[in-house]
């Protein structure tokens, strides 16, 4: 038991430390690839703690290649906004112009429902006081407001 508990400890700082490094993105604001890593760092933990017969270097490894894996493809998507655009997509617009981009919301599977609720969640009446609504990279929906209104991106 000692020993499962001694390396939940060392993973528990590996891994603190490898997503300190990877940056410090908010949950809500991870891109695909950093969601995904974030999934296979936890998988990967969990066999070496929980199991004394498999070493704990085939825990780390992979823990450690795929951490770093995430920095050199996070510097060179900033370096290449082509890798940027394949890895993680572009900014969709939804509603323009008064009027909803269909073929937006059935390839990003939003309704009509989910940009009006965000559309309130940001402080607006309704569609009528909207230019444009962006589904961002993140899964953030940006409003951007007819006039001199002032912008807000998903109640923040």
């Amino acid at each position: 038991m000692s020993i499962i508990i001694a390396r939940a400890f060392i993973f528990y700082f590996i891994l603190t430390l490898m997503m300190k490094l990877m940056g410090k993105r908010q949950l809500g604001e991870m891109e695909l690839s950093e969601l995904v890593t974030t999934f296979l760092l936890s998988e990967l933990a969990v066999y070496p703690i929980t199991d004394p017969d498999i070493p704990l270097i085939h825990g780390l490894l992979p823990v450690l290649l795929i951490s770093s894996l995430e920095v050199i493809i996070s510097f060179a998507c900033q370096r290449s906004k082509t890798l940027l655009k394949l890895l993680n997509g572009n900014p969709i617009v939804l509603y323009e112009n008064g009027g909803y981009i269909d073929n937006n919301l059935i390839k990003t599977r939003v309704s009509t429902e989910d940009v009006e609720t965000q559309v309130r969640i940001n402080g607006f009446k309704g569609l009528e006081e909207i230019d444009k609504v962006i589904l961002e990279r993140t899964g953030k929906m940006s409003i951007l407001p007819k006039g001199n209104q002032t912008s807000n991106q998903n109640g923040e």
